[in-house]
Parts: structure tokens; C-alpha cells; sequence
């Protein structure tokens, strides 16, 4: 089995999860580097992905010159997180 005929275990399947997904529709699971999705296959691939986890979301100066940040959208993110899936159209993008 190649490493990327694997992938086709990350695909949706619509019926694994009740949480809403994100208002945000253009933010999918590709919207990424290559680093993030070979991490979420290494889960996958060592049965990780049904235990629960920590994962920081960040960034690496103030925008706008500012000397704090107040987060807001912490909702949408945790909606992205429980409806993450790849799409069959995604494990083709990857594959090629």
C-alpha cells in the first residue's frame, strides 16, 4: 500500500458527526501547508484521531502594530475542528 492510498480513510463521512459546521465555508482542511496534513494523516494513520488532543492556534505578531489581541471566533474554530474532514475531491487534489 503507497503512502498516499491511505488518505482515502480521512474522507467525509457524513454521518459521523451532529456538530454544525463553520459559517465560514471557504476555510476547508486544505486551506494549509503540507506540514499540517501530513500531522492529521500521522494521527489518522496511528488510530490517534479518536482520542482527544490540544492543538494551538496562533500567530506570530500583534496585526496592526498593536501590543495585545482580543480572540474572537472561537466558536467557528471549534465547528472547523469537529466537522474536519477530507472531501473526495481533496484526496485527489493530494494525490497528484
Amino acid at each position: 500500500m503507497s503512502e498516499t492510498s491511505g488518505l482515502s480513510g480521512l474522507a467525509a463521512d457524513s454521518n459521523l458527526n451532529s456538530t454544525p459546521g463553520p459559517v465560514n465555508n471557504l476555510v476547508t482542511p486544505l486551506l494549509t501547508d503540507l506540514y499540517q496534513i501530513t500531522m492529521a494523516y500521522a494521527y489518522w494513520k496511528t488510530n490517534q484521531h479518536n482520542k482527544r488532543a490540544h492543538f494551538e492556534l496562533f500567530f506570530r505578531k500583534n496585526p496592526f502594530g498593536g501590543s495585545y489581541t482580543l480572540f474572537a471566533g472561537l466558536d467557528e474554530v471549534l465547528k472547523f475542528l469537529a466537522n474536519f474532514r477530507f472531501k473526495e475531491d481533496d484526496i485527489r487534489f493530494l494525490r497528484k
